[in-house]
């Protein structure tokens, strides 16, 4: 069988030294006896890593005694770099006329400290080759709301509502009433500048930003509701992609829907939701709870809250940072095959060699739920229709921080499953 490999490089959550890389030919006929009497190219012996058991790589994992498929044994072909996942973000950016106030831990405004910290971040190598858009909230609502009395939502007109009646009362007050903030979610899902790659849409970004100042209230639940639609929409259209959300607020919600467990619902259903989308949350001032509350139900766990650093600017940007860090998962691209030819699924493994110990295939399990409490394992991102290799936590742990493994993935050879 010829069997192509292709050498994954590491992703930008792993040091560049944290997993070798290479291109081109790879040499599988020398060095030492594999698993199934063949040979790999590493010049050690080669076993298949199991997902429990001792004296193995990481807590609890350990060495399948043969079965499986390694790289050699047949399985030799050519060597192909493969790309790691693209990483894109909306930024959601709160422009409300509290943005205009200095941040509790320093001078200056709020405003002009963010504006800075995503000028530099999208200018930045690091940055290089990640996709960023923006959209600002509120925006100007292009609704009349003249109508303050009502029964029922329908009362106030699209995008003036809800219609809020008080227990006992038999009428209610239209809550966008003489409101100017659009309540509209698709006002929100249309950005001010597409998604487009660093450094390229670097500049259009910064211009954006220019054109825009601190006014109006905070309709939290409407910005968030846009931003997650513009990203699943944009993350449909380019799969393979890790498309994400960044919230940029400074206060908790003042206008629209306000209650945080229906914005926390939001949240929700955009990281619940296929494709998934989380929310990162960056708080410049607002509540520590409600804000929180956004990003643990938007899949990201906390809130970076940075009003109270003296130094906002680099605060902002050190988050920004970290995101771009934690948002790409311990994820590969499923290599493209050469034309004519197509990839079996059920022919796809994951060959780890570490720093020090023997080589391995590491296992196959059918859904992150399947993941081991501790050892070494992956799956596929969707088992229907594969666009991603995901390692599992604890294999993700493990090869992130061996300073000399390889990683490969190995295309041909039976899928090792325990």
């Amino acid at each position: 069988m010829n069997t192509r490999t292709f050498l994954i490089p590491v992703l930008s959550m792993f040091s560049a030294a944290a997993i070798a890389c290479g291109a081109g030919q790879d040499d599988q006929g020398g060095g030492g006896d594999t698993a199934n009497g063949g040979n790999n190219s590493n010049g050690g012996s080669t076993a298949n890593f199991g997902t429990d058991g001792g004296g193995g790589q990481g807590e609890g994992a350990g060495f399948a005694d043969g079965g499986g498929t390694s790289v050699g044994g047949g399985c030799a072909g050519d060597d192909f770099t493969a790309e790691k996942v693209p990483l894109d973000m909306y930024i959601m950016q709160d422009q409300s006329g509290s943005m205009s106030d200095p941040p509790a831990g320093g001078s200056g405004t709020r405003w002009d400290a963010v504006v800075a910290a995503i000028s530099e971040f999208v200018n930045q190598d690091e940055a290089a080759g990640v996709g960023v858009g923006i959209q600002y909230f509120p925006l100007e609502s292009g609704a009349n709301c003249n109508t303050a009395q009502c029964m029922s939502d329908g009362d106030c007109g699209a995008g003036c509502g809800p219609c809020e009646i008080p227990p006992g009362f038999p009428f209610g007050i239209c809550s966008g009433f003489g409101a100017t903030d659009s309540c509209t979610a698709l006002d929100y899902s249309t950005p001010d500048v597409e998604i487009g790659v660093l450094p390229g849409n670097a500049n259009a970004i910064i211009a954006s930003m220019n054109a825009h100042g601190p006014t109006g209230g905070t309709p939290t639940s409407a910005a968030l509701q846009g931003a997650i639609d513009h990203a699943r929409a944009w993350a449909g259209g380019n799969p393979g992609h890790a498309t994400i959300v960044v919230l940029a607020t400074d206060g908790d919600p003042t206008s629209c829907e306000t209650d945080l467990a229906a914005i926390n619902a939001i949240a929700a259903a955009g990281a619940n939701g296929s494709p998934p989308v989380l929310t990162f949350v960056i708080g410049v001032g607002g509540s520590v709870g409600a804000l929180n509350g956004i990003a643990q139900a938007g899949g990201t766990n906390q809130a970076f809250m940075i009003d109270q650093d003296p130094d906002v600017q680099q605060a902002f940007l050190d988050a920004l940072n970290t995101i771009q860090g934690q948002a790409i998962p311990c994820a590969f691209l499923i290599p493209e095959p050469p034309p004519g030819e197509d990839i079996n699924f059920d022919e796809v493994n994951v060959h780890y060699t570490p720093s020090e110990g023997m080589a391995g295939n590491i296992p196959y399990v059918e859904s992150e739920a399947q993941c081991p409490a501790s050892g070494l394992a992956w799956h596929y991102d969707d088992p229907a229709n594969p666009t991603q290799i995901v390692l599992c936590p604890g294999a993700c742990s493990t090869i992130s921080a061996d300073t000399g493994g390889v990683v490969k993935i190995v295309v041909g050879c039976t899928t090792y499953v325990p």
